[in-house]
Formats: structure tokens, C-alpha cells, sequence
């Protein structure tokens, strides 16, 4: 149940986003893309789902091509997908968003265990999805996908914006779904929080894979670090100030 990225070129019109983009992630691994904002990773998720198809490369997992397959068939073939900007049904319960995304009758990922997780689901069952937080969404956008029972998730960006509490939250829940077999594609701006959770690193600049290696190799190589993850501060020149 390899996911397997060989090259994709990517386009938004007549943009060129993704360059020759490569990646691979093997079943049971924790994988994070790391890059600056507007790097790509947004890009090679919606690649990889199918909503934004590539123009040249594949896309292969569980032995097929997915490459030019619709959104709903990738789905069906076991990927999940949270998105970065969460798209909860604001005005369906919580339980209601789970229920939308629950596929067949014997499923892992049961109510029961989602709101073992989150208890806050499990308070908040009955509430429409935008009376909660943006963590509490974050739980639920993850909780959905994984009624879907996916043998491979994609989490792009899910702890942009949380509180520092909510984002330990989410990252031990992904220590579980690793635990138990579960394999994640993670993107991320943040670095310490992606290599305490991750086995692999790729990082992604102007659409191009620039590095790929080990968690342990990453964390040693402060070069490439400051290189493609460090933020630039562009001061304003004195004369330039309103």
C-alpha cells in the first residue's frame, strides 16, 4: 500500500507550480513535506486527491495509477484527505459531519473510539460544526476522514493556527495513528512539531523538492534548515516608512 509520487508537473492556468515533484511513502510511515508558505505543499496534496490533477507524472498507491482518477474514486480506494481550510459542514451537527464521511458498516475508527480521542466531539455531538473552535474543527475535519476508514491520510497544514494545548493534542493522536498501522502524509510550516512526529522529511521550494532524508539527519543539518524553512523578515528600509 505504497503512495508512490513520481514527477508530477502541476498547473493552476498557465502557472506552473509543481516542478517534477517525486515523494514516496511506505505503509506504516509518518512522512512530512515541509516547506515556506506558498512552497507547493498545498499543491502536491490536492495532486495526490485528485482535485488539482497533475498534467505530467503519476500518482500510483495500492498498485494503481491514480493519477487522472476523480476525488471520490482515490477516496474510495482508501486515501483521506483534511484539508488545510478544514471544510466542515458549518451548519450539520458534529455527529452529522462524522456521519458524511462514514463508509460501510464495520469500520475502525467507530464514534466511540473518535470521542475516546476528543471528548470535546463527543460534548459537542449535537452542535452545529461552526459553533466550534478552530481546534475543535481541526478534530473533527481528522475524526471524519478517519470514519472513512483510510488505509493513508493526507493532513495538510493541521496545526496552522491551533493553540500550542490543541496542537500537542493532535500530535499525539498522530503517534496513535501511527501506532496502529495507520500511514500519514503530513505538510507543515512547523518544524519542531513536524520532525517530533514524523520518520522521514521531504522539503519543497518553489515547487521543487530541494532535500529528502531521515528525521534524524534533518534535525543535524542546520544548513538546509536555515536555508528553506528559516523565515526571511524583510524590513522596511527607513526611507521607505508611511
Amino acid at each position: 500500500m505504497r503512495l508512490v509520487v513520481d514527477q508530477i508537473n502541476t498547473y493552476y492556468g498557465l502557472s506552473h507550480i509543481l516542478f517534477d515533484v517525486s515523494l514516496d511513502v511506505a505503509q506504516g510511515e509518518v512522512v512530512v513535506l515541509l516547506g515556506r508558505n506558498g512552497a507547493g505543499k498545498t499543491t502536491t496534496m490536492r495532486s495526490i486527491m485528485g482535485l488539482t490533477p497533475s498534467q505530467t507524472g503519476s500518482v500510483t498507491f495500492k498498485d494503481c495509477d491514480i493519477t487522472k482518477w476523480p476525488p471520490y474514486k482515490i477516496a474510495r480506494l482508501g486515501i483521506g484527505f483534511v484539508p488545510e481550510d478544514r471544510r466542515i459542514f458549518p451548519d450539520l451537527t458534529v455527529k452529522a459531519n462524522l456521519d458524511v464521511g462514514r463508509k460501510g458498516k464495520h469500520i475502525k475508527w467507530t464514534y466511540e473510539r473518535i470521542y475516546k480521542f476528543f471528548p470535546k466531539l463527543e460534548e459537542m455531538a449535537n452542535r452545529p460544526g461552526g459553533d466550534l473552535s478552530g481546534g475543535e474543527q481541526q478534530m473533527l475535519t481528522i475524526s471524519r476522514a478517519l470514519m472513512g476508514n483510510p488505509d493513508l491520510i493526507l493532513l495538510d497544514e493541521p496545526s496552522e493556527g491551533l493553540a500550542p494545548l490543541v496542537v500537542k493534542t493532535l500530535g499525539d493522536f498522530i503517534d496513535v495513528m501511527k501506532q496502529e498501522g495507520m500511514t500519514v502524509l503530513l505538510s507543515e510550516q512547523n518544524v519542531k512539531f513536524a520532525l517530533a512526529h514524523s520518520d522521514r522529511a521531504y522539503i519543497i521550494d518553489n515547487g521543487q523538492i530541494k532535500y529528502h532524508g531521515l528525521i534524524e539527519e534533518l534535525e543535524k543539518d542546520e544548513e538546509v534548515k536555515k536555508r528553506y524553512l528559516a523565515v526571511t523578515d524583510h524590513a522596511i528600509p527607513t526611507n521607505c516608512q508611511p
